[in-house]
């Protein structure tokens, strides 16, 4: 293929892209003063899609509510002798109904919390302020106890509802 040639196929090519967006722009344009004129509802753009857990959201209740777990009996260390820890913890959710099957987990519950506990001394729990350490403590591992599991983002709290130490 000559230069000159080439120069007739390229501005061939121009003209035709041009004549083409050009009557695609008229087109449009003649498409839309032709509509009839309807009142457009505005709509969620993702309203059809089925993603319940990013889209819908089921209204919490007004207030929380608490959901007992079973009562967990530990050791710990002692400078002595071995001591124990009994614990009775509450789960607050605004989603009871959600949060109904975590009585399922309670060996979940109970590994996490005999991890934490293994590394713990009867001093450790003696010391001012222990029980809201321990709290935060407790609550940081059950949520992570949960993480993979849709427990977790019903979860907003975890009290200790009763703590005896022996």
């Amino acid at each position: 293929m000559t230069k000159q040639q080439l120069l007739v196929f390229s501005g061939a090519m121009i003209v035709t892209s041009a004549l083409v967006s050009a009557g695609t722009v008229m087109g449009g344009l003649w498409y839309m003063q032709n509509q009839p004129k309807t009142e457009t509802v505005k709509q969620p753009l993702f309203e059809k899609f089925s993603l319940p857990f990013l889209f819908e959201q089921d209204e919490p209740q007004n207030g929380p509510s608490f959901h007992e777990l079973e009562k967990i009996v530990l050791s710990v260390k002692g400078n002595r002798q071995t001591h124990f820890v009994m614990l009775e913890l509450a789960v607050e959710t605004r989603h009871p109904d959600r949060i109904a099957s975590i009585d399922d987990y309670m060996p979940v519950v109970q590994n996490a919390l005999l991890r934490l506990f293994a590394n713990k001394h009867y001093d450790d729990l003696q010391q001012d302020g222990a029980i809201d350490t321990l709290q935060k403590e407790v609550k940081d591992t059950l949520l992570l106890a949960f993480a993979k599991t849709d427990l977790v983002r019903d979860i907003d709290d975890v009290l200790l509802t009763k703590y005896v130490v022996q």
